[in-house]
């Protein structure tokens, strides 16, 4: 075993926690430790707990605890541990990658017994647990940053340094010595009593600061989701044993005393609790009965334990611990995701994007974190879930770095703003060990990361400020607007394509754009990847199937507009269309993606189609989340999207993945989508378009088995080239190559 990096065990104790657990899992993957493996111990669950653990297969020691006691749980964890270091975390939590280092760095002083770290709360930027010294009574006591806990490690200390559960480790030979856990504390204490006995015994116990749990407080059978209690039974089981144990030992008045307070201070937070209408009046006295109840038990089994030297580890440890079973962390790279939109609050364009790219890295094994930008007046947090980390931030106009940022690049004040949010946070991420950062150049989110030599960045190519210029009217119809905003950002893209190292383009066509907008041609700086999308049918077969057989039964043709009603995505001539379709006896059509507010009424008048406005096979669906979207796709039988600019073209990807055939403008990115071979037209952007267009649906609503045809090469080529798998493998070795190349210049 290496002196530096000694094996660790890292035991997990869990009780219906089924969606919570696999998370805590996959943050223990993260971890850059070498040497450590994972022992989940699980309750009396009832929820899918054990359909998690057994999804991790050998990679894990999974045991069973018949008791919902966290103390006998975390005995048996301590009996299948092989390794020098016993950590325990909590299965609602999360460790900072370093965590085992840094723990595991105290232990080079062979008097230390006992490490914890630091311990942030559910917000994931505030402190839950720093520095706490406990008394013989179990009062904690916060201190500061400042204060040195190593004097205070003598046996009879009256104050000593105590660990939380979640983040705390112990010398296993030490643990053993003292008994491990005692089983009277089925919750709360159980590791204050430890420490306690630990420092009794002359080991030391230590605090690392740098030793950091992201802790998410999950509810359980003793509190709910809102730290509201359910019961108080075990725990003033626990402090009653441990003033009467501890504390009754060292001073029989005090520790009455504190018996008193502490039924005292329960008891008015009880009243407090219902006042505040947190609880019922029945939940009250069931809680004041728990307290009363739970002190008395507790204060008889300390006088009926008399001498009891330690701990009950005895009681479950059978024999040697199985051999160590080494964890195989992620080899995977930690990369940093920018985008200010995030499902579900923004599930379209660069957001969805973003999202598709985090899920597809995180299953090919990499650490993703995602920057995105909180809700309106919520405030930061930090989570980590389904596998993802995700910082929901908020912007500091007044920050102090703001303006130098806005100087700098001559950006507006609320894009600087954001900007140096990202720069900032990217900068707290270095001590994750940070691979990577993408960023989107629309609003030029990490711009001030491409020029700080601490960040490999990549800008990922969408549509520009100076791309969507010639369909923002209200842009040009604003001089001050165009003046200080428009322009500025134009000149900052321009200026940052230039000397932007890596570029990830997802088409040529915007590639093209570029070099025509602003005058830049990338070269071999910008690599393509196409977008990707889920496959919908997952979970939609049965309504495929019978889509497809209402097509061959000759069922009214469905046709699926989707997108913004504006001129940019085509409105104007999806409309002309919809007027057409009234005239087509067998063709429905539903328009979605908008809302019929009084711009769009004004370009359906314009259009002179009204009619449209009530005509029974002409619907308006609005604005769709996203499984309602991809109903949408597969109730549709051809998905029209006359987009006059796209870089890419997610929507027409999407409706080929529920193989559905698109009709799209010859426009950007669709023209290398939309292709005949795909099962899809492209038609020039002509002023007879939305003519031709009903045409080729006439045809298709006559041709069933031409419609079917095209449906079969959509669906095919979605799976041969657009599904979300391709997409984050040739983004994977496009993040690789970038690295590679860093790397071997340093």
């Amino acid at each position: 075993m290496s002196a530096i990096c000694p094996a660790v065990s890292v035991v997990v104790n869990t009780y219906n926690r089924g969606a919570w657990l696999d998370d805590a899992l996959r943050g223990l993957a993260g971890l850059d430790y070498p040497e450590f493996e994972v022992i989940v111990v699980n309750g009396p669950s009832t929820d899918d707990s054990a359909a998690v653990i057994a999804r991790w297969g050998d990679a894990i020691k999974a045991l069973r605890c018949d008791q919902a006691n966290l103390a006998v749980s975390r005995n048996i964890g301590i009996a299948a541990a092989a390794g020098e270091i016993i950590a325990f975390i909590d299965d609602d939590a999360v460790p900072h990658p370093q965590w085992l280092r840094r723990l595991a760095a105290v232990y080079a002083d062979p008097a230390v017994g006992a490490v914890g770290g630091y311990t942030v709360d559910n917000t994931g930027t505030g402190w839950q647990v720093r520095k706490v010294l406990c008394d013989r009574y179990g009062n904690a006591h916060e201190v500061t940053d400042y204060f040195d806990e190593r004097p205070l490690n003598q046996p009879g200390t009256p104050f000593f340094p105590s660990l939380l559960g979640t983040n705390s480790s112990f010398r296993a030979m030490a643990l053993r010595a003292i008994g491990g856990f005692d089983h009277t504390f089925a919750y709360l204490l159980d590791e204050t009593d430890v420490c306690l006995r630990l420092v009794d015994a002359g080991w030391h116990v230590r605090y690392e600061p740098h030793a950091m749990v992201w802790h998410q407080f999950a509810p359980s059978h003793i509190r709910s989701g809102g730290r509201v209690a359910r019961t108080l039974y075990p725990s003033a089981v626990s402090k009653g044993y441990f003033i009467t144990r501890h504390g009754g030992t060292h001073d029989l008045v005090q520790a009455g005393q504190a018996l008193n307070t502490y039924r005292e201070t329960v008891l008015a937070g009880n009243a407090q609790c219902e006042a505040n209408r947190a609880i019922d009046a029945d939940h009250r006295h069931s809680l004041d009965q728990d307290l009363m109840l739970g002190l008395r038990e507790g204060q008889r089994r300390a006088m009926a334990s008399g001498d009891k030297p330690g701990g009950d580890l005895d009681l479950v440890a059978l024999g040697e611990p199985p051999a160590f079973a080494r964890f195989a962390a992620n080899p995977g790279r930690r990369i940093a995701l920018v985008s200010q939109g995030w499902p579900p609050a923004n599930d379209n364009g660069i957001a969805r994007w973003t999202h598709l790219v985090a899920q597809g890295l995180r299953a090919r094994g990499h650490n993703v974190h995602v920057l995105t930008l909180a809700a309106s007046g919520a405030e930061e947090t930090v989570t980590f879930n389904d596998g993802l980390w995700v910082h929901r931030l908020q912007v500091d106009p007044d920050a102090a770095s703001v303006g130098a940022v806005a100087e700098r690049y001559g950006l507006p004040h609320g894009k600087a703003a954001w900007a140096e949010r990202v720069w900032r946070e990217a900068h707290f991420l270095k001590s994750f060990g940070l691979d990577l950062v993408s960023f989107p150049i629309w609003d030029l989110e990490g711009l001030p990361l491409v020029d700080d030599p601490d960040f490999v960045t990549v800008v990922s190519l969408h549509t520009t400020y100076a791309m969507a210029l010639p369909f923002k009217p209200e842009w040009q119809e604003r001089p001050l607007l165009a003046a200080r905003h428009v322009a500025p950002i134009i000149a900052a893209e321009t200026a940052l394509l230039q000397r932007a190292p890596h570029l990830l383009a997802n088409s040529r066509a915007i590639i093209a754009a570029i070099a025509e907008c602003h005058g830049v041609d990338p070269g071999d700086r910008a690599v393509v990847v196409a977008h990707g999308t889920p496959d919908p049918l997952i979970t939609r077969a049965e309504a495929a199937a019978a889509r497809a057989q209402a097509r061959r039964d000759h069922a009214p043709l469905r046709v699926l507009f989707a997108g913004r009603f504006e001129p940019r995505k085509g409105f104007d001539i999806a409309v002309q269309v919809a007027r057409a379709v009234i005239d087509m006896p067998n063709v429905e059509m539903t328009l979605i993606g908008g809302a019929l507010d009084a711009a769009s009424r004004e370009a359906i008048a314009q259009a002179g189609a009204e009619a449209i406005l009530w005509h029974p096979r002409i619907a308006f669906g609005g604005v769709l989340d996203r499984a309602a979207l991809d109903d949408a796709y597969v109730a549709a039988d051809v998905v029209l999207m006359p987009s006059r600019f796209e870089s890419f073209g997610l929507v027409a990807i999407e409706a080929m993945a529920a193989g559905r055939p698109v009709l799209a403008l010859d426009s950007g990115g669709l023209g290398e989508i939309a292709r005949e071979a795909h099962g899809a037209r492209a038609f020039a952007d002509t002023p007879d378009v939305a003519t031709r267009i009903a045409a080729e649906l006439v045809w298709l609503s006559t041709d069933r088995e031409e419609l079917d045809r095209r449906a079969d090469l959509a669906r095919a080529a979605w799976a041969a080239h657009y599904s979300a798998e391709a997409m984050a493998e040739g983004i994977e070795a496009f993040y690789e190559q970038v690295l590679a190349t860093r790397e071997t210049v340093q």
